[in-house]
């Protein structure tokens, strides 16, 4: 599978953080062609000649840069510059996971932890870069504080990533816990 080929099935309507030189924007990726990313914007303000635009790809971020192509129907067309980077989101190593949780009463299911963070699938719908508790059902029903750092809308639920600033040992016993079964990703 190819990187466009990835994009395009897992990361379609994914909300994320796209920046200008006014600031930062939210935004929808709707897909990738070849060098041309399309997108919709969440919120703006007023529409860039040049957007870089994260995204969140098994660990690693690609950073795409574009130029203002076209508009067509509310969809916004940026030709990828020459140079596009790969940045290292995660600076912890990740474990597979499968634990029953909730956010704000919301059914919610963590597939992957890290000392910092986890992957998340919940009912709950969440805003970019919104706090959030997660209610650790297991381990004495503690909550857990983070920030959504991206979203991506699935057919009836919400995949997104959590950072963690303030770990707490319940946390910690949660992540050694799947660090044992030795599922990394």
């Amino acid at each position: 599978m190819t990187l466009e080929e990835y994009i395009n099935a897992n990361l379609m309507n994914a909300v994320l953080r796209g920046f200008t030189k006014d600031g930062e924007i939210t935004v929808r990726l709707k897909g990738i062609k070849g060098r041309v990313f399309v997108i919709t914007f969440v919120t703006i303000l007023s529409i860039p000649e040049l957007l870089r635009v994260d995204v969140p790809i098994e660990g690693f971020v690609i950073t795409f840069v574009g130029k203002l192509k076209s508009i067509n129907e509310g969809l916004y067309e940026y030709e990828a510059l020459d140079k596009v980077g790969i940045l290292q989101r995660r600076t912890k190593p990740r474990y597979a996971a499968f634990e029953e949780c909730s956010i704000y009463g919301f059914d919610t299911v963590i597939i992957d932890v890290s000392e910092n963070g986890c992957q998340v699938i919940s009912e709950f719908k969440p805003k970019l870069k919104e706090k959030i508790e997660m209610k650790l059902e297991r381990i004495n029903s503690s909550i857990v504080e983070g920030t959504v750092m991206w979203v991506v809308e699935e057919e009836e639920c919400y995949r997104y990533g959590i950072f963690i600033e303030d770990i707490k040992p319940e946390w910690k016993e949660l992540v050694e816990n799947y660090k044992q079964i030795g599922e990394g990703l």
